[in-house]
């Protein structure tokens, strides 16, 4: 918490996907973006609360209004199991349709436990709609394994990936500090997240 070890590990993570011009993204059938950016809220406008995550949102948005896709899919968890209308997925999309985002039909995958769920509701949302080439949005550190997963099921990935959280978090050049600065390890807790769930999925043959 007091060096930048974590902060590094988390930004060799985003780097392979930095860099990108939005300009020059190729046509694709449909944008996809995961969840995991919302959190169950009972006081927050629409039931949840964003997290840092939330630029997956904003990206998938703004991607989607961008190139004009047949449609954007939604993933994500249930925030309140048993309750109609709870889940992240659901949350998002009436978001998008009081600020009348985002010029696309809007679908959802339903509640998914992970993202290999993700991916097999998106397989086969897209063999039921003869659709191929897919736009996958989510954030930096979280789309190697995501998009190792889409390609393990044979399909077609565009990877656009937002939440640059590491890289930003260097640009700013934060000196060595004795007293463990809290954003430094939520950096590592979500490094190692993705470094054990690497191998975790490679070990189930998911990757």
């Amino acid at each position: 918490g007091s060096a930048t070890v974590s902060t590094r590990l988390l930004a060799h993570l985003e780097r392979p996907y930095a860099g990108l011009d939005y300009a020059k993204l190729p046509p694709a059938d449909v944008v996809i973006m995961l969840g995991g950016m919302m959190r169950p809220s009972t006081n927050d406008v629409f039931g949840g609360e964003l997290t840092h995550a939330a630029d997956r949102l904003i990206t998938a948005a703004q991607v989607t209004r961008t190139i004009k896709p047949k449609a954007l899919i939604l993933g994500g968890g249930g925030l309140n199991p048993g309750q109609p209308g709870r889940t992240e997925g659901e949350i998002n999309q009436r978001w998008l349709a009081e600020w009348g985002l985002p010029g696309a039909p809007v679908l959802l995958l339903g509640p998914c436990r992970n993202t290999r769920d993700e991916a097999q509701r998106s397989k086969a949302l897209l063999e039921q709609h003869g659709w191929k080439r897919v736009i996958l949005v989510t954030s930096a550190s979280h789309m190697r394994r995501s998009e190792a997963v889409f390609r393990k099921l044979g399909m077609d990935v565009v990877p656009v990936a937002c939440d640059f959280r590491g890289l930003a978090h260097l640009v700013r050049n934060d000196p060595f500090n004795p007293f463990p600065a809290l954003e430094r390890l939520d950096h590592l807790n979500v490094a190692c997240h993705e470094y054990i769930g690497w191998w975790v999925y490679k070990l189930r043959g998911w990757v």
